[in-house]
């Protein structure tokens, strides 16, 4: 049955081709727009988990950078029972880094560049983390000293009390590749860089394999407040590292009762609503693409119906030699079964070339389409599943033809 329905389809190449096509291309757009999905998700959930803390911000800000609170806030803080550590940040899009204004240049590239060029700007933005180090270097989960480079590496050392108020910062190997030296190596530790026009020296280098960290250059928070001009009693942010007996949705809940004015975020609590985030993202993915599928699904119900009414002779022999019109619904149904499986094929491997392409593209930005063999396994049900519903009512007609209507048809 297999091998007779595949003979069918190739005497009729050009049709076949073109059916397959119709349906590889919604397809190869679900491969390629989840695997992107899955990537993002794959990046958020990497950064989050390797933070165990709350961070505080002012009610109703979208991000750090547009947090202001009060730096008085830290003694309330502080009292709340469970609040291991609390620490203030400050937070704020770096000044001109080495000359170049950061915001003109991913503006710059966003109306001049062509391709990934376009917005590879936006995602290397620098971000400028003050940290009060008395008590940062007391947190268990410091995610730029757990990724300090090693000394064999150049990694340099972390911030320590001596550098309250000296203008060194801890920059990614990122950034170091991005603001090179006058010898166009990267940047290493001892070097000088040029943030807002004053000179910092580099004290050590960290990497964190994600591009949401790996955009921040660290310096002690007095330090931020003069090259920012943030006063001294405001900081952006808090971050609390909770005791080890203490949960941190109940620390949460203590914090919302103690201090008004303010919303604290668990990294879980981000975790989800990045979960959300994409979750809507790709119910809105799918009904875009739901309706290249359904063209894709009439694509083939037309070709396997035409193929219907061009074989009725053929049909009609068929059944005077004892077929059922079960065998010929199920060869019909193979037919589209075929097509179906073919197109998923074709954009299983147009899809897995496509993201080892764009992977090498997005190296820079540390972002990876992730494209798993279970999205594969369900991207080749799907274009089986319409290619088998499309071709029904073509096998249903071609299960109705009788060895009369072959006569009928070879006279007239």
């Amino acid at each position: 049955m297999w091998r007779f329905a595949w003979k069918n389809l190739i005497t009729r190449p050009t049709r076949t081709l073109l059916a397959v096509l119709g349906l590889t291309i919604p397809i190869l757009a679900i491969l390629g727009l989840f695997s992107l999905t899955n990537g993002i998700r794959a990046l958020m959930g990497n950064t989050l988990a390797r933070m165990n803390g709350l961070m505080i911000m002012r009610e109703n800000a979208p991000a750090p950078i547009f947090s202001d609170l009060p730096a008085s806030m830290a003694g309330e803080l502080r009292k709340i029972k469970g609040a291991r550590i609390v620490a203030p940040e400050v937070w704020k899009i770096c000044p001109p880094l080495d000359g170049r204004n950061l915001l003109a240049r991913a503006a710059g590239r966003l109306f001049l560049r062509k391709g990934d060029e376009r917005y590879s700007g936006l995602a290397e933005t620098v971000m400028i983390e003050g940290q009060s180090l008395p008590e940062h270097l007391k947190l268990k989960s410091g995610v730029y000293e757990q990724g300090l480079l090693p000394a064999a590496k150049g990694g340099g050392r972390f911030l320590t009390m001596e550098d309250v108020g000296k203008p060194n910062v801890l920059i990614s190997t990122k950034i170091a590749r991005d603001y090179p030296g006058s010898d166009g190596k990267p940047k290493k530790v001892g070097d000088s860089l040029l943030i807002g026009g004053k000179p910092f020296q580099i004290v050590g280098i960290y990497e964190s394999g994600s591009f949401l960290i790996d955009t921040t250059v660290v310096m002690e928070i007095t330090t931020a407040r003069k090259l920012l001009n943030v006063g001294s009693d405001m900081v952006s942010t808090y971050y609390i590292e909770p005791d080890s007996v203490t949960d941190l949705t109940l620390l949460a809940e203590r914090i919302r009762a103690a201090v008004e004015g303010v919303q604290s975020r668990s990294m879980s609590q981000f975790n989800v609503q990045v979960g959300d985030i994409m979750g809507r993202l790709d119910m809105f993915l799918l009904l875009t693409v739901a309706l290249a599928l359904l063209v894709g699904g009439v694509g083939i119900a037309n070709t396997m119906l035409m193929s219907a009414m061009e074989r009725i002779v053929e049909f009609g022999v068929m059944r005077a030699n004892g077929w059922t019109r079960r065998d010929v619904l199920g060869l019909v149904t193979a037919e589209s079964a075929l097509l179906g499986l073919l197109s998923g094929g074709c954009a299983s491997v147009l899809a897995f070339g496509s993201v080892a392409f764009l992977n090498l593209l997005l190296e820079r930005a540390r972002l990876r389409l992730d494209l798993t063999p279970a999205l594969v396994a369900a991207s080749m049900s799907v274009a089986i599943g319409i290619a088998v519903v499309a071709g029904l009512y073509p096998a249903w007609r071609a299960s109705r033809m009788t060895p009369m209507d072959a006569i009928r048809n070879e006279a007239s």
